[in-house]
């Protein structure tokens, strides 16, 4: 798109390959450049057998809680479609996409997309011994775990996907920083953070990110990017990618009102 808001912005997509596209397309859309280094890498996970166990078992959870797309994702494939399942719990609009590519609808949609969000929407619903199925990638959190614990449920971790730092673009990335070639970095998980600062070792991330502003999806990933030393300029209120570009364009329109 000639001329949009971003218009003449270079974006860094860090995302994973597989889910790098849809958010390339988006940028594209309104006017931006869209380079694609993926800093993370998913694969399933290989506790198949585990897996595979727990979906014969089904019945006997109350609830099944998902808390990203990618869980949808890599559990489903397990399941035959005429298998009951138990209260489906998601933690936000595009996980609950996801699942409807499945057919199911959940139950429970938090009003705010992180787990902190699941865990309120939860607490009056859960009762003392339900079983859960907690299915998750092997970064995750282990703060919903702990507080569906606390309600004195029956919590089981299900691993199904495992994220995995990439390097691979580790030179091109230096070369676009090292000669002011992106407008913004994008975050869109606390794993590309780290990443991201892994790959940095030994180099001056302050220098090399001068004039490139930092988008981080969420409070979380913010939070990670903090804590590593990162300044962030751009994170919206609610924790989609369509929000974080329109964070985007507000805050280059912002400085370009500025004189910036």
């Amino acid at each position: 798109m000639e001329g949009g808001p971003l218009a003449g912005k270079t974006v860094l997509v860090t995302r994973g390959k597989e889910q790098a596209k849809t958010f390339a397309e988006k940028l594209r859309a309104v006017g931006a450049t869209p380079i694609e280094i993926p800093l993370i890498s998913i694969s399933p996970s290989s506790h198949r057998e585990e897996i595979e166990q727990c979906v014969r078992q089904l019945s006997d959870y109350d609830w099944l809680v998902f808390t990203s797309a990618n869980g949808v994702r890599f559990f489903f494939p397990f399941v035959k479609k005429e298998t009951p399942l138990p209260k489906v719990v998601v933690v936000g609009k595009k996980t609950a996409a996801a699942l409807k590519a499945y057919g199911v609808s959940p139950a429970v949609v938090p009003d705010e997309f992180v787990a902190e969000g699941v865990i309120e929407a939860l607490k009056p619903l859960v009762k003392p011994r339900d079983r859960v199925l907690l299915v998750k990638g092997n970064l995750a959190r282990p703060v919903l775990r702990d507080a569906l614990m606390d309600m004195e449920a029956d919590v089981t971790d299900l691993i199904v996907y495992e994220t995995s730092m990439n390097e691979s673009g580790k030179e091109q990335l230096l070369y676009l920083l090292r000669e002011r070639k992106l407008d913004v970095i994008t975050f869109t998980s606390s794993s590309t953070v780290q990443s991201f600062i892994r790959m940095m070792e030994g180099e001056d991330i302050d220098s090399l990110l001068s004039g490139c502003a930092v988008a981080c999806i969420g409070p979380v990933t913010k939070e990670t990017a903090e804590k590593a030393g990162l300044s962030v300029h751009i994170c919206p209120d609610q924790y989609t990618i369509d929000d974080m570009i329109k964070e985007m364009e507000f805050y280059f329109a912002k400085r370009t009102m500025e004189g910036k």
